[in-house]
């Protein structure tokens, strides 16, 4: 497809007669068009494109973590780890992970409602690690949402590593 945009017969590498309908640009530039975006296809196969499995953060990329002021969900907390994660080699965490380790660890709890909705609660240990509950409205209806104050941002900060084994 190269030589016949280039003008050049593929079977005997002469040039294309000057009258050919090959010589018209709405015929050439759709071959180039064409070589270029196959070219662009086997160069992207030929790269592997798997998605990392396993959720990877380096002390140094820990100390880079900026969290917002005030008390913030989990899932601020997961937002401000994954800005400073390596994607290529760490896949994202989740506010809901962070939960769990925190639930197995006994710092929080799960309840459910009488719909079998199952949510995150805090219990008599979270207080002494800086997790509150609040009141907050989302359309119209009122919620508890777990946060972490200044002591629990730190504690989360602090123990991340050790918790995310």
């Amino acid at each position: 497809m190269i030589k016949i945009a280039s003008g050049i017969n593929p079977l005997d590498d002469t040039p294309i007669q000057e009258d050919s309908f090959l010589h018209n640009t709405q015929i050439i530039h759709p071959l180039f068009f064409l070589t270029d975006y196959i070219s662009y296809e086997i160069e992207k196969s030929k790269k592997p494109r798997r998605k990392p499995t396993q959720f990877i953060i380096t002390d140094e990329q820990l100390e880079q973590v900026s969290l917002p002021a005030g008390s913030i969900g989990i899932n601020e907390f997961a937002k401000a780890i994954n800005e400073v994660i390596d994607r290529t080699i760490s896949k994202n965490i989740t506010g809901t992970l962070i939960n769990k380790k925190l639930k197995e660890l006994g710092i929080l709890s799960e309840e459910v409602d009488e719909q079998g909705h199952r949510s995150t609660v805090t219990n008599d240990k979270s207080e002494g690690y800086g997790i509150e509950c609040v009141t907050r409205t989302f359309n119209g209806r009122e919620y508890q949402k777990v946060v972490f104050n200044q002591v629990g941002k730190e504690f989360l900060l602090k123990n991340f590593c050790e918790m995310m084994r």
